[in-house]
């Protein structure tokens, strides 16, 4: 599923970005994202399946070359030998959500804030009842442990510095530069360097499963390993000024042990003497347990959703998400008909 989500939202975010009114409102941007490598790819086979699969996707703007590693201005010593890089969509998450926000109200959304708590499949009939919803959409992140009843989901801290990248004190960047733990099959040497669409590079990063408390500061051991670590990796970060405003941005990555979850409420609501004599499938829809990448991963999960709505519309039995009627179809523009979702309210938890 991932997979096919990652590809559905890059294709959308690369149309926004295409649009030069839709990319300045939404701030989206298709820069280059280059990836680091501590030996030749080809030695790292699970490396190299990735290079491959990337190569086949229809990704823009592929080019693989360790000549990269000297055009960005990376230390040789840190460890880097190979390197690629594609085209991505580099978005400042503070506008893309006013974007996104106002977009779903001029469509006729209602924002409500309010506190839930317990099982909402015991609570269902009365919150559609409330809010007049034909169905409900629980996307509340860490809360699906309390809200589907999921012992499985946990947070992972994570914290990035945020530092100024208008070429005053080093070279301004304008790619995002990342070695993964998983090319160097080590968690504690991450480095994650992205430049925002606001002259703000953000540097990073850490991954702190089960913290809850975001009570980190710049002298926190960990957050100065951090910054040590790509500054080692690029040099001229060591002249980086914070951003005053705003030097560190911490929060919790709603992750869950066995992956994401798109697909509807499993269990069924049992016949009541004065009701229906059949069991009556549930009409919530669960999107939850993307982690850190639910930017990459949006749009592909908002269009398994919107069919999984179209389900729960005509109450046909619910199928868990290793389920699969069809393969998957190739990747198209999302969109929701209008004539069979007309009648229909929707209850979105965001």
């Amino acid at each position: 599923h991932s997979k096919r989500w990652c590809i559905t939202a890059y294709h959308i975010w690369d149309a926004i970005a295409a649009s030069n009114t839709l990319a300045e409102d939404s701030g989206v941007r298709m820069k280059g994202a280059d990836f680091f490598f501590p030996v030749p790819i080809e030695e790292d086979p699970e490396q190299m399946s990735k290079m491959l699969e990337i190569m086949s996707s229809g990704i823009r703007g592929f080019r693989r070359d360790p000549a990269i590693i000297g055009e960005r201005g990376i230390d040789t010593s840190y460890g880097a030998v190979d390197a690629y890089e594609h085209l991505a969509p580099i978005i400042d998450t503070d506008q893309s959500m006013k974007w996104l926000t106002g977009l779903v109200e001029r469509k006729g959304a209602k924002l409500v804030t309010k506190t839930l708590h317990g099982d909402l499949f015991h609570q269902e009939a009365a919150l559609r009842a409330e809010y007049h919803a034909d169905v409900i959409i629980n996307a509340t992140g860490l809360a699906g442990t309390e809200l589907a009843g999921d012992n499985s989901c946990y947070p992972i801290r994570g914290g990035l510095i945020r530092v100024i990248n208008d070429g005053t004190d080093f070279a301004k960047l304008d790619h995002a530069l990342t070695i993964t733990a998983d090319a160097v099959h080590d968690s504690s040497e991450i480095v994650f360097i992205v430049p925002r669409n606001d002259n703000i590079l953000l540097i990073g990063g850490i991954a702190e499963p089960h913290e809850t408390k975001l009570c980190l500061t710049l002298d926190s051991p960990i957050i100065k390993r951090m910054r040590a670590r790509c500054e080692a990796f690029l040099p001229g970060l060591r002249n980086a000024r914070l951003d005053p405003e705003y030097p560190l941005a911490q929060g919790l990555r709603p992750f869950r042990q066995r992956n994401v979850r798109v697909e509807r409420e499993l269990r069924v609501h049992e016949p009541t003497p004065a009701g229906t004599t059949l069991p009556l499938p549930s009409r919530i829809i669960h999107s939850y347990g993307q982690g850190g990448a639910g930017w990459s991963l949006s749009f592909g999960c908002a269009a398994d959703v919107a069919s999984l709505v179209k389900e729960a519309l005509l109450d046909l039995p619910a199928r868990a998400m290793g389920v699969e009627v069809l393969a998957a179809p190739k990747p198209e523009a999302f969109s929701v008909p209008v004539t069979e979702l007309a009648d229909s309210r929707i209850m979105a938890r965001l």
